[in-house]
């Protein structure tokens, strides 16, 4: 089931080579289908409403790189088998 996040932080570029790479670095992690901005926020599709282990580490870096809130990320916390 394919699922949206929605970064709500405005996201600050420092150049125009700065933006490409951020777009560049989200449309390459595994299983997101395409972003969109709409006013202030910017929706990310996801293939899947859990997403696997790299694509997890690559949003988790891509939010701490470009000052996301990782609280929108809570929502894939899988509680761990005892």
């Amino acid at each position: 089931m394919a699922t949206t996040l929605e970064w709500n932080v405005p996201i600050v570029f420092r150049s125009a080579l700065d933006e490409k790479a951020f777009f560049s670095w989200l449309a390459s992690i595994p299983g997101v289908t395409g972003v969109e901005g709409r006013g202030t926020t910017l929706l990310i599709y996801l293939r899947s409403a859990r997403p696997s282990q790299k694509a997890m580490r690559e949003l988790t870096a891509i939010y701490h790189r470009y000052g996301g809130n990782l609280k929108e990320l809570t929502r894939f916390d899988t509680p761990k088998a005892s």
